[in-house]
């Protein structure tokens, strides 16, 4: 197991090597000006001077490559820079808004992938039934529905006709519930059913499709030949052999936590890590965009490393052909 950890993180670097590269150029090589940013005025009205001072200061009268290696040799150190739009290290400013995102992440991805294991056991076990039938049409339209069109329907229905639950935010302004705690939950309703319903309809589709396929195996035939309890077959036999096809989801699941929420957070206006990374594309905050895709990058890798870590446990021929290659 140690080999297999060590062998993908050393896999990775150089992977994580050539992904920060290409988004770096990318993003050097898109429109707009970071001296802009900077001085907070147009180029045109700045002193042509000070204009200068600063792009030799910022290091972007270099060629790219150069400049990519100077910001890879301080990120390596720790620093990513300084945000242009509030003069902050980025760290902080990720940092301050990460954990808003992460609890959004985790808890609709726990709820998604318990109620999508669930229902997708059950509809297996219970197909061509009216049961089954009605799910997966829901996790069909689910699935067909795109999350912000999900996110606008909730925000109509739930906040501006019914006012149930705040449109936006985190916190009140005013006029909130006494409990901080009480008033986060209610902010953070919206996005963590949107992000639920998303990701629940592909948890759904991958266990039934694998629970309905272990069914059909041989051993399954065997196992209810001899006797044995419909409900160990369906938990021991078929419903623990089915969890490994879907290990892959599992780890794509993870490195998605970040990636997924640029769109619902800027929606629901939640001071997340996609808000964020929206707000420096949009201002031309390069070195905080930077930031975020490092870490989503990070975060990318760090699921496929969950994938073969959890294909290894659940299944023991991968460790076997492992240690005879």
């Amino acid at each position: 197991m140690e080999k297999i950890i060590f062998r993908r993180i050393i896999n990775a670097i150089p992977l994580l090597f050539f992904s920060t590269l290409l988004s770096f150029t990318l993003i050097r090589m898109a429109p707009g000006d970071p001296v802009s940013m900077y001085l907070s005025t147009d180029l045109e009205q700045a002193d042509p001077e000070v204009v200068a001072r600063i792009r030799e200061e910022m290091g972007l009268n270099r060629p790219i490559i150069v400049q990519y290696f100077a910001w890879l040799g301080k990120a390596l150190q720790g620093d990513l820079g300084n945000s242009l739009q509030t003069r902050r290290p980025v760290l902080t400013v990720i940092g301050e808004v990460l954990p808003n995102s992460m609890l959004l992440a985790v808890i609709s991805l726990t709820a998604a992938v318990i109620i999508g294991l669930l229902l997708g056991v059950v509809t297996a076990v219970k197909q061509r039934t009216p049961l089954d039938y009605v799910v997966t049409t829901l996790v069909f339209v689910g699935y067909s529905l795109p999350s912000y069109y999900i996110a606008l329907l909730f925000l109509y229905w739930l906040s501006f006709r019914t006012q149930w639950l705040p449109s936006g935010g985190m916190r009140s302004l005013r006029g909130g519930p006494e409990n901080e705690l009480h008033d986060i939950l209610l902010h953070a309703a919206m996005p963590l059913l949107v992000y639920t319903i998303d990701r629940m309809v592909v948890w759904v589709r991958f266990q039934r499709n694998s629970m309905i396929e272990v069914m059909s195996k041989d051993y399954i035939r065997t196992a209810r030949a001899k006797g044995v309890k419909e409900r160990w077959v369906i938990y021991k036999h078929a419903w623990r052999n089915s969890l490994t096809p879907i290990i892959t989801n599992l780890g794509l699941s993870f490195s998605g936590l970040i990636g997924g929420s640029f769109i619902i957070e800027s929606i629901f206006a939640w001071p997340g890590m996609g808000r964020l990374g929206l707000n420096a594309i949009r201002f031309r905050d390069f070195p905080v965009t930077m930031g975020i895709l490092l870490i989503s990058s990070i975060m990318i890798i760090a699921g496929n490393l969950i994938s073969d870590i959890l294909y290894a446990v659940m299944d023991p021929r991968i460790r076997i052909e492992r240690r005879m290659s």
